[in-house]
């Protein structure tokens, strides 16, 4: 079963998803059962309203990502197993930091992570598919962000386990028991019943997870595709990994160490390409097809 995984070379707007889904659908147009998986992610309730819209109408916590990569493949699994472990982000309710004369307070808070976090969903398929909630207490309980208590409530009903954090301490710790097993739980389940899989990192981070092996490794920016050999991928995460973190470990601090198997330049589209997935593999058929070729066969 060969696993492709795609990231971005910078934080933001490297275009992943728009490789990943035009390589899903081109896969499966080929004939091939192909997933998409993304491990790991966030979203931000200002910022990407209409997936929080989709997510409150469901009562459930998925990012917006997922909803096209899902729809990409043509799969029918749960959201969820595809997108084991989710944040819901949150800017700060600036008029309350106003009325109440905290400006200073407000700079300081803007600047801590944990600030903006009000739920992350840890998603486990060991032995059934359950849904872990942890949930920013001290946020919810100071109302120093913008929460929609009533969608909060909804999740609430719908978990299987619910914690409460309040600091960055505690949540690193929850994410540290229950992200490992989410990922490799759902990962598992996925590789069952796929030809392909297609795993998305989350903005430009390199290691959602020590134990996912991969056949290729691809880099996306804007303009820009690169094909990386992923022997020498997974060398330098594991040598990397003994210095720090690995799931700390971003683009920046591999792709030098990284051999290139093949780089392609990528145009840029209009919008009604990216929303026509037939449209959009047709565009960089060249990708799917160097995939295949990159990628060992079944019998291999």
């Amino acid at each position: 079963m060969p696993s492709i995984f795609i990231f971005g070379l910078f934080p933001e707007d490297s275009g992943k998803t728009i490789v990943s889904s035009a390589l899903a659908r081109g896969l499966v147009n080929r004939g091939i059962k192909t997933c998409v998986f993304k491990p790991r992610s966030g979203h931000n309730y200002w910022r990407q309203y209409d997936a929080y819209l989709k997510c409150k109408e469901k009562g459930r916590l998925f990012c917006e990502d997922i909803i096209k990569l899902r729809k990409a493949c043509r799969c029918s699994l749960p959201l969820e197993v595809l997108n084991p472990v989710d944040a819901l982000m949150s800017p700060l309710d600036v008029k309350k930091f106003i009325d109440e004369k905290k400006i200073d307070y407000l700079y300081l808070l803007a600047e801590n992570i944990f600030s903006h976090l009000v739920v992350e969903r840890y998603t486990t398929c060991e032995n059934r598919v359950e849904n872990i909630l942890c949930i920013n207490a001290e946020a919810v309980r100071t109302r120093s962000a913008i929460i929609d208590e009533e969608y909060l409530r909804r999740l609430e009903n719908h978990a299987d386990e619910i914690i409460y954090v309040n600091s960055v301490e505690e949540w690193n710790g929850i994410f540290q028991k229950y992200s490992p097993r989410a990922i490799r739980s759902c990962y598992e389940k996925i590789s069952r019943k796929f030809e392909y899989i297609i795993v998305e990192g989350f903005n430009d981070a390199v290691c959602p997870d020590e134990t996912l092996r991969y056949d290729l490794t691809i880099g996306v920016a804007p303009g820009i595709i690169v094909f990386y050999d992923a022997e020498i991928f997974h060398k330098a995460l594991r040598i990397l990994g003994e210095i720090k973190d690995s799931k700390t470990l971003r683009a920046q601090d591999i792709i030098k160490y990284l051999k290139e198997r093949k780089v392609l330049t990528m145009p840029a589209l209009p919008s009604s390409h990216l929303r026509n997935y037939n449209i959009l593999s047709g565009d960089l058929s060249k990708i799917v097809d160097l995939s295949i070729k990159m990628t060992p066969k079944k019998d291999d």
